[in-house]
This record gives C-alpha cells, sequence and structure tokens, in this order.
C-alpha cells in the first residue's frame, strides 16, 4: 500500500509539471506568458481508494458461572468508492477551502475466539464471536494547503465524519451450548476525520489528486441478557462497547466549473 500511495503521488506531480511543460513548449516565442492557474471556485469529482481499519470489542459479562471481561480487535478492510464537491479560494501561494463527500464501503471483518472460564464447578468452555461492517460513511472537511508549484497543491484537512457500522457479538458457555449472550445493532455513528494529500492541476478545469484521512467513529455501548438454555430467568448480562477507527488512502478527479486559469 505504501509502494501504491508513494507511486500515485509521483503521478500526481509529473502529471501536473507536464502540463504545465506542454504549454510552454506549445507557445511562441513573441506570445505572451499564460495567466497563472487559479484555483478559485467550485468543483466536483469522484474517487476510488482502499480504506484498512480496526473494530474493537469490550465487554464485561455478569454470569451465573462467574464475572470476566473479554477484549477483542478486528482489522475490516475493503474497497471504497465515492464523489466529493468542494470550494477553494486561493490566496497568494495559499489555497483554503472546504469539501464534502460520501463513499460506499466494502470494508467487514469478524473472528472467534475460544477458551476456558475457570469456576467452583471447574473450567467451562467458552467462546466468543464477533462480526463487524462499515457499510458506508463520508466526511465534511476544511483544507488549508500551500503551493508547491503553481499546479500542485500540498494541503492537511480535518473536520468531522459519520458513516453506518453493524456490529454483532456473541458470548456463549458449555458444551452443550446452556446459556449465550447475544447482541446485534446497525446505527450511524458520528466521529473526527484528518489526513493530508496532493493535487495536481492536469489543465482544462481538471485537477487529480492522492489522499489520506484517519477516521474515528467513536464507540457505542450496549447490554446483552441471557437466560440458561430453557429457563425464562436471565442468568448472563454482558455490557459490550463496540468502538470503530479507520484508514483511507484513495485516488481521485476533480472538475473546477468556476474560477479562473486553465
Amino acid at each position: 500500500m505504501k509502494k501504491l500511495l508513494l507511486a500515485t503521488t509521483a503521478f500526481v506531480v509529473l502529471a501536473a509539471a507536464s502540463a504545465s511543460a506542454a504549454d510552454m513548449r506549445a507557445r511562441p516565442a513573441y506570445a505572451p506568458p499564460p495567466p497563472a492557474y487559479s484555483w478559485n471556485g467550485w468543483y466536483i469529482g469522484g474517487n476510488v481508494g482502499y480504506s484498512w481499519g480496526h473494530a474493537k470489542y469490550d465487554a464485561t459479562v455478569n454470569s451465573f458461572l462467574g464475572n470476566f471481561a473479554v477484549s477483542e480487535s478486528q482489522n475490516i478492510d475493503g474497497v471504497i468508492g465515492g464523489v466529493q464537491t468542494g470550494y477553494n479560494y486561493q490566496f497568494g501561494t495559499w489555497v483554503w477551502g472546504w469539501e464534502t463527500d460520501f463513499q460506499g464501503s466494502g470494508q467487514k471483518g469478524g473472528s472467534t475466539f475460544t477458551g476456558a472460564l475457570a469456576t467452583a464447578l471447574g473450567p467451562v468452555p467458552l467462546t466468543v464471536t464477533t462480526d463487524h461492517k462499515l457499510e458506508w460513511f463520508g466526511t465534511a472537511r476544511s483544507r488549508l494547503g500551500f503551493l508547491w508549484s503553481p499546479n500542485v497543491l500540498v494541503y492537511g484537512t480535518a473536520g468531522v465524519a459519520y458513516g453506518q457500522v453493524k456490529d454483532s457479538a456473541a458470548i456463549s458457555f458449555g458444551v452443550p451450548t446452556v446459556a449465550v449472550a447475544s447482541q446485534t445493532f446497525k446505527d450511524v455513528k458520528a466521529g473526527w476525520t484528518a489526513g493530508a494529500g496532493v493535487e495536481g492541476a492536469l489543465g482544462g478545469g481538471w485537477s487529480v489528486k492522492v489522499e489520506y484521512l484517519y477516521i474515528d467513529l467513536g464507540k457505542t455501548e450496549r447490554t446483552a441478557t441471557a437466560a440458561l438454555v430453557g429457563a425464562a430467568a436471565p442468568l448472563v448480562s454482558a455490557t459490550e462497547t463496540f468502538r470503530t477507527t479507520d484508514n483511507i488512502v484513495r485516488v481521485g478527479l476533480n472538475y473546477k466549473w468556476s474560477g479562473g486559469g486553465y
């Protein structure tokens, strides 16, 4: 992934430099120099990339067999793709703006943990099964950057993030199973995001960028209860906490339909 990011970044810089060099070769010696590229204006575009994140699961279980804690961290990886739009305002060699995007996501992951719970009756088999998905997400961010050259922008970005997460977990005891505490929820969570990128102007209102973002969607706490198999009274209570964080690398293509420049 690091090699892909470096290669894509080099492509952005070289493509922007080539566009500028082509303009210089095509201009007759007697022609006035072309106007400097302007980053001012609205833009819209699309992107595709890859994301790798973590879904953290913690539970405190109170049961008829005793009390214990479970902690598990699962990778959630997948391809992402979406659209973005924003506005830039250039002042000198600095560019300020804002951007919002919406992404479809194929990120998912799951795991199964097996062990034994020590009790007064001896060790009791224990199984914890978790499943995590990030189905879609979006961000709304400010961007601030400086011009490496008139048509290459290097920037930092930060703002809010939101996304739909789906998490489930089940804790079962005994062989055969005598009790199961399970919890599944699907919810839209909000958090924060920050990152950096480089964008190069290609000419004709088009530009290409490569960008990294870190996203933290916060945590959710739920409580699940279960009864001994065949019994009515709840004998297991599990307080569960889910947390989702994500890393994103993506390549985007933008078109600016307002503002000056080429």
